[in-house]
């Protein structure tokens, strides 16, 4: 009796929200949808039986680079349960911009450098870009080569000040506004730090305010 009670239970405990079927495909398709397509391989344990086995939903997904760590549940021989992790190898692929020619450091970016391709991108190291709206006022941030995946690492802003432009510059001390030409020695964006020179050649430094004013912090 205490048999047949002990194997509802665990026939219970099989069929409730927290675990599913070990449907694999569709549990990596609806974790991770950013990805056109996924393929996988199992890799460890090297011998386990995936009938004997479901999908724990109280636990996460853990994907790191192209591996992934499934949490399931085992139902062993002996009628006991136990949580485990199947490791699956990944290829996963996406539609991103791949350049289709050679590209120099600090060269403005452009949508015709680049053609849409479907490719795995599970072993970047960066997040891959996938749209030409991300190419807009950015420039290589260093040579890229041709065939080379576009990465969120391999991009920068173009700069509203450049190395050499003639600006002006604010001073301001409580109720004292000062301006002067400065040029720049170092560039950036809006919001950054950058050095300065005026014409009696003292250095500051600066914040840039838009492509034209500097304003003087110390």
């Amino acid at each position: 009796m205490a048999t047949l009670i002990f194997n509802i239970l665990l026939s219970f405990f099989f069929t409730s929200d927290s675990s599913k079927d070990l449907d694999i495909d569709n549990y990596l398709k609806n974790n991770l949808s950013e990805f056109n397509r996924i393929e996988y391989k199992v890799i460890a344990p090297k011998k386990v039986d995936l009938s004997s086995c479901l999908i724990d939903n109280s636990r996460e997904l853990k994907v790191t680079g192209n591996y992934a760590y499934l949490p399931v549940k085992v139902k062993n021989g002996n009628s006991t349960i136990n949580s485990s992790v199947i490791t699956l190898q990944l290829q996963l692929f996406k539609k991103v911009m791949v350049a289709n020619r050679a590209i120099t450091r600090q060269e403005n970016l452009n949508e015709n450098y680049f053609n849409i391709v479907e490719k795995d991108v599970s072993g970047l190291r960066f997040d891959p870009i996938d749209s030409s709206e991300r190419l807009i006022n950015y420039r290589a941030k260093f040579n890229i080569s041709e065939n080379a995946v576009l990465q969120e690492s391999m991009v920068e802003k173009i700069p509203d000040i450049r190395i050499g432009d003639r600006v002006e510059a604010l001073y301001l001390n409580n109720s004292v506004r000062i301006s002067f030409a400065v040029t720049a020695r170092t560039e950036g964006v809006a919001g950054e730090q950058i050095v300065v020179k005026n014409d009696d050649k003292k250095i500051f430094k600066a914040k840039i305010i838009n492509n034209t004013t500097v304003k003087i912090i110390e």
